[in-house]
Parts: structure tokens; C-alpha cells; sequence
């Protein structure tokens, strides 16, 4: 720990035990999925209103969480541009089937509302992963002799893109080569040109991999048509905005 925020806090609220502090603090970071203890050191300061000064080190996701806990009602609050509104869904159909049950019914609606947010993240860094190879290796950057992009991607591809035209009668994947690769390809292509990824990313890079990552586990979740918790559902979105309101910092420099 950079600091020690736990004597810290004890300093300031003389009425609590240590043993009592951490329990409280494992419990926070267990309620708000933190990663670290100093997360929920931050969050508890905050919450409690302690002079204790933490802007050098509390990070956006347990910013964001004591920004939640303090905010208005959200009927007071303009949803997020990301936001899927309850409104535009239509009820599923119902069935005779006796396999399906409430639960079921209820899980396709909840996974039905959080589809269109990973279907805009993943297209959305898609365009953003051939932008950057296609400034620093050209409109060829896919074929070019100087292998870009892994062997067994290409591969894989060649493969998907021959199956489809055995299949013409079935909706495309799209024309470009990108449209055919998964979400984990995506990052797979973005760590193996780190240095051109970096040069626009910055700071951001590692974070824009974390996205992949936890957004992927979701998505695999989806795909395979089981029920995404509230948790998972949250923090998809959470990622997703974040990286929308990056994408529209790094267009600039493309």
C-alpha cells in the first residue's frame, strides 16, 4: 500500500476498532467487486466525509462507485447515451412449451437489453483496431508479407470466410477480414503492435485490454445463452461507457 490509509481512517474515527474497519472494508470490496483494500479505503473515506486526502491515488472505478452512492435519484438524471431503454422492448411472445419457465423468460429479456451494448463495443473497437494498423502498415496491412497479425488468426479467418460460401443463403459477417476474427483476436492483434496501439492509447492501453477481457467473459456468457448477473451486467456497461467517451479522445488522432 502506498499509504497507510487504514491508520489513517482510525486516526480520524477514534470510536473504531481495527478488526471492526477491516471487516467493514472487506465488505465493501466485496459489494462494489474492488480489487484491492485500498480501493475500499477510498470509497470509505469518501462515504464518511474524512479529511483525508486520497485524489492522488483513488482510481475511476472507486470514484465512480461513491459517485453512485451519492447521486440522485435516476429519475432526476438523463440516462447514458449507452443506456438500453426498458421502453423500446417488446415483451417476448409467450410459449406452450413446459421446458420454459419464468425464470428463463425472465433472463432472455435481461440478456436481450444488454446485447446492443456489447454489439457496439466490440464493432466499435473493430473499426478502432483497423484505423490504427491501417495508419501505421497501410490499406494492406491484413495481407502484408510483414506478418501484423497472428498466423493462426489468418487461419482462422480463411476458414470462417470459406464456410460462409458454402452457406450464401445465411447473413454475412462482413466484407473485411476484421469482421470474421473474435472479440479475443482483437486483443491478441492490438498486443502484438503494443508500440502503435501504445502511441495512440497512452496511459490507456492496458485499461482498453482489461475492457476486452471482462467484456469477453460476458459475452461468452451471453453466447451461450445463459443468464448474466446484475454484477456482470453492470460492469459491462460501466467498461463499455468508458470506453466510449476514450474512443472519442484517440478518433482525434487517427
Amino acid at each position: 500500500m502506498p499509504r497507510d490509509l487504514i491508520s489513517q481512517i482510525l486516526n480520524k474515527k477514534t470510536d473504531v476498532k481495527r478488526e471492526s474497519l477491516q471487516v467493514t472494508l472487506s465488505r465493501i470490496k466485496k459489494r462494489l467487486d474492488l480489487t484491492s483494500t485500498d480501493q475500499a479505503a477510498c470509497y470509505y473515506i469518501k462515504k464518511n466525509k474524512l479529511d483525508i486526502n486520497v485524489s492522488s491515488i483513488i482510481d475511476e472505478i472507486t470514484r465512480r462507485a461513491v459517485q453512485d452512492e451519492f447521486a440522485p435519484p435516476k429519475s432526476t438524471n438523463p440516462a447514458p447515451k449507452l443506456n438500453i431503454r426498458k421502453k423500446s422492448l417488446k415483451p417476448l411472445p409467450t410459449s406452450d412449451d413446459p421446458f420454459i419457465d419464468n425464470l428463463i423468460f425472465t433472463a432472455a429479456n435481461s440478456n436481450a437489453e444488454i446485447y446492443p451494448v456489447i454489439y457496439l463495443f466490440e464493432n466499435s473497437v473493430r473499426n478502432f483496431v483497423v484505423a490504427v494498423m491501417k495508419k501505421y502498415f497501410k490499406e494492406n496491412w491484413w495481407g502484408d508479407r510483414v506478418e501484423k497479425v497472428n498466423t493462426k488468426i489468418h487461419s482462422n479467418v480463411t476458414t470462417r470466410k470459406l464456410a460462409e460460401k458454402e452457406a450464401p443463403w445465411h447473413s454475412s459477417r462482413g466484407a473485411a477480414p476484421i469482421f470474421f476474427t473474435d472479440i479475443e483476436d482483437l486483443k491478441k492483434i492490438i498486443n502484438s503492435n503494443s508500440n502503435e496501439f501504445r502511441q495512440i492509447l497512452g496511459g490507456k492501453f492496458d485499461h482498453l485490454a482489461v475492457w476486452i477481457e471482462e467484456i469477453e467473459k460476458t459475452r461468452n456468457i451471453l453466447a451461450h445463452n445463459n443468464p448474466v448477473s446484475k454484477k456482470d451486467r453492470d460492469r459491462l456497461i460501466l467498461y463499455a461507457h468508458d470506453w466510449s467517451k476514450l474512443a472519442v479522445i484517440v478518433f482525434e488522432k487517427l
